[in-house]
């Protein structure tokens, strides 16, 4: 992993454009002030370097003197806000970083480490109270082996800056869905230092490594990947059947952004499902597709286990389209403290579509909480019982991989 210093004058306004994406696409809602955000301290007569070196965060500084940041954000521009997430000392010992590592560790590899503690803006915590959604803070490293679809011109593409998803709830931060410490921030004259009580990591994997390397999702990989072999088989490249593995794995163009419920083994057993050959005979029910060469046309339209897990990835099975094709996809990342319905309710998953008449598509999922806190998901109108996710937020390259113990079938959706 590297970074590029003129790549990182980035755009500030490209998380602009991000707030204004993700805030454009769901519907208008009153937003009460939260209370118990503490008035953060203000001293905008000295910077961010002054700060941190009157600060009791001393592995911090040690990783900052023996790095390359200085002459980072030199040439960055001195007086351009960022953003630091301060560990504190109890952090970087519990994750192993004392002193005599730090003094052992490379700059280029400090640098690595404190560029994806460093948002390029500077946030205050009174601004994300204020907002329902996670705000997304690019960091300053950079992967030069990944590629993003193009802020400012979406036909483009732009290099893969990693990203933190901040929120405060009452007095507490969140970042990428997991508690992270207060809100309680020093606003220097060049952005804002913010003590955290945990070492960010990293994500070093896409969805799709995750999954295989995790071993609960046997059932969920094979029976996709089943299904994709069997299309290419009986179509041949005459119809198009959007891939299973595309957005989750790399490979492709471009890296999206996403976020999935990844359904665990013992939630297709508890449908009654034993083994994929289950699953296959479902699919068998129906008459399989296949591309008739006589005709020129593809006989049926895809398979029952498409259906029945259309749902873990958002519905986005369901989306219509006209004569021009489908609307353009909105953002679908949204880590655990995002999965409620005062946000996503009537949260528009894709656009009318170059012409305007394209039906417009919804979360089509009711969000709630159980005895015990856990998140909950069901399918709108759907008789089945709701899933719990029983682990969240598991982070990748693309977003966060939502765990449940349930499969979430659509109305109707006969077994």
């Amino acid at each position: 992993m590297t970074y590029n210093i003129n790549k990182m004058n980035i755009k500030l306004i490209a998380i602009c454009l991000l707030f204004i994406t993700l805030a454009s696409c769901r519907k208008t809602e009153f937003q009460p002030e939260v209370e118990g955000v503490q008035v953060p301290h203000v001293d905008l007569s000295i910077t961010l370097n002054q700060v941190l070196e009157a600060s009791a965060n001393t592995l911090f500084k040690a990783a900052w003197k023996r790095s390359n940041m200085n002459s980072i954000v030199e040439k960055r521009g001195n007086q351009t806000p960022m953003t630091l997430l301060v560990p504190s000392d109890a952090a970087f010992i519990a994750d192993g970083i004392t002193l005599d590592v730090i003094n052992n560790t490379t700059p280029e590899l400090l640098d690595s480490l404190l560029l994806y503690h460093t948002l390029s803006q500077g946030v205050n915590p009174k601004d994300l109270s204020e907002r329902g959604e996670n705000t997304i803070g690019l960091t300053l490293l950079e992967n030069t082996y990944l590629q993003v679809k193009g802020y400012e011109n979406q036909y483009q593409t732009d290099p893969y800056f990693y990203r933190q998803y901040l929120n405060v709830s009452g007095n507490e931060l969140l970042i990428n869905g997991k508690k992270s410490g207060t809100a309680i921030v020093t606003l220097a004259k060049n952005g804002t230092f913010w003590p955290i009580d945990h070492v960010l990591k990293k994500p070093t994997k896409t969805m799709m490594q995750v999954l295989q390397e995790d071993g609960r999702f046997g059932m969920y990989l094979e029976i996709m990947t089943k299904t994709d072999q069997q299309w290419e088989e009986a179509v041949m490249g005459a119809a198009e059947r959007v891939p299973f593995s595309k957005g989750l794995a790399a490979g492709y163009d471009i890296l999206i952004f996403k976020s999935i419920f990844a359904p665990t083994d013992e939630a297709f057993h508890q449908a009654g499902f034993k083994d994929v050959d289950d699953l296959i005979a479902l699919n068998n029910r129906n008459i399989l597709p296949y591309f008739d060469w006589n005709t020129y046309e593809l006989v049926g339209s895809g398979y029952a286990t498409d259906t029945l897990l259309t749902m873990h990835r958002w519905g986005k099975l369901f989306k219509e389209k006209d004569g021009w094709g489908y609307g353009d996809d909105n953002p679908d990342i949204f880590y655990s403290n995002d999965l409620n319905n005062n946000l996503l309710s009537g949260y528009a998953l894709s656009t009318s579509g170059y012409t305007g008449t394209v039906p417009i598509f919804y979360v089509p999922l009711d969000f709630g909480k159980n005895a015990a806190g856990k998140v909950t998901v069901k399918t709108k109108s759907s008789e089945y019982p709701a899933a719990t996710i029983v682990e969240s937020d598991i982070n990748t390259l693309m977003g966060p991989i939502h765990v449940v113990n349930r499969l979430m079938p659509p109305k109707n959706f006969k077994f």
